[in-house]
Order: C-alpha cells, then structure tokens, then sequence
C-alpha cells in the first residue's frame, strides 16, 4: 500500500504540475536563478511529503558543519531516497548530479532540469568536462550540487572506489567540499526484492567541509579518496555507537 501512495503522489504530482513547468520554462528565459528557485520550492515539498507517506524516520547530525555559501556535498549512494534525504535535510535544496539515462524519463526529467540537476554520460569524455563546468557556474551562482562519487547504488558495507575526476567541480568552483554519510537508505526501499517501500530508520551525517585548496599535494591527487574514507569512517564510527 505504501509503494502505490508513493508512486500515486509522484505520478499526480508529474502530470498536474504540467502547467506549473511550462510557466517555469517561460520564467527561465528571463531569470534563471528564479526559475530554480520556484523548482526547487515545489520539489521540496512532495519530497517531504513522499517521505511523509514512506514513514522515513531521519536522524541528523553535523547540520552545522554546513557552510553558509554554496558546497558541494559528496554523498556514498545506497538508495533512490538519497535525493530525498539529502535534498530536505541540508538546508541547501542542492541540485543533482545524474546519470545521462534519466535525462530520458518524460516529465521527471523536466522537474531535475528544474531544480538545476546535471546529467553524466559516462562514456563521454567531453560530457563530463561540461557538466564539471555546468556544475562549477552553478556553485558560482549560489546553487550547491550534490555528487554519488560511487557512480551508482552500493548496498555493500565496504564503499565503491569513489571516482577521482568527480570533485573536480569543487576545484573548479572553488568550493568547500562537504562528505555526507548515508545509513540505511536502502531500508527504505532496495533491500528487498521488487517495488517495495516500507518505513525504517534512516541517517544522514554531514561530515566537516573540506577546502581542496589546503590538502597536501599527494591528497589533492587523490581527493577522491580522501573523501571516501572519510565517508567510510564516518559510517563505521556511527554504526559501532549504535
């Protein structure tokens, strides 16, 4: 019952707010920034309701390791509710970065475009040097990213290699680079087999922010990495307290 609300309320939400988009369109040619701004409001508020209805209990922690500016936040990736749970908790309603296959989903894809999302090809070298420098504009703009360095959903306890290339939009931007730790998304809904959602606990912790211009020179080659483990920590240090 609670996998039929949820995808009732995404289903609703996608085709009555056709009007609502195409005015946001028409609102972008003027100002850009207003139009993410008007998106992301909207997206905020079914995503707070979905979660409502998902019965997702949130704990968080370390919400004040979270600048003031705009960030890129580095997530591990467990679940489709990590948009969510990122998007309703960091106080930021960031953008995401995607994979280039969402990009063709009708009208989900233009509520991601919306709220200012980037898609990656990742057998194209040159698409993800735009999107790093897409991504780069928009930090710059105000607008916080959010980046899955593992490249895709990890229920494993051990993280994915996280891609080295991928906090090159920090760089870019020269922002501040804040690791988020995701524990038990998958609860919610991919550890079990099907379309089955169902109410479970849930964290997120936002780690302190990292200023990649102060690493040393043998971190900054493999910042990736860097982030990684202390994401990893991060989950091992707040699972052995539970």
């Amino acid at each position: 019952m609670r996998s039929v609300l949820v995808l009732t309320i995404l289903f609703l939400f996608l085709i009555l707010m056709i009007p609502a988009h195409l005015i946001l369109l028409v609102v972008g040619k003027i100002n850009e920034d207003l139009r993410y701004k008007i998106g992301k409001a909207f997206v905020y508020w079914i995503f707070r309701l979905e979660l409502f209805v998902t019965q997702a209990k949130i704990e968080v922690k370390g919400l004040e390791n979270v600048p003031d500016e705009s960030v890129l936040f580095v997530s591990n990736h467990r679940s489709y509710f990590d948009i969510l749970v990122i998007f309703n908790t960091c106080g930021k309603r960031p953008g995401f970065v995607s994979k280039k296959e969402m990009e063709k989903f009708p009208l989900l894809n233009w509520w991601m475009k919306d709220i200012c999302c980037l898609f990656l090809d990742r057998q194209d070298l040159r698409s993800g040097m735009q999107m790093v420098k897409d991504g780069a504009q928009l930090i710059q703009s105000g607008h916080s990213m959010v980046i899955c360095p593992e490249g895709t959903r990890n229920h494993k306890d051990e993280l994915l290699p996280f891609k080295e290339g991928s906090l090159k939009m920090a760089e870019k931007a020269g922002c501040k680079v804040v690791p988020v730790a995701l524990i038990d998304t998958d609860q919610l809904l991919e550890v079990r087999p099907g379309f089955d959602i169902r109410k479970g606990n849930v964290k997120v912790i936002y780690g302190e922010p990292i200023d990649i211009k102060e690493l040393s020179k043998e971190e900054k080659k493999k910042v990736g990495a860097y982030v990684q483990n202390i994401i990893a920590d991060t989950i091992k240090r707040e699972k052995c307290r539970s």
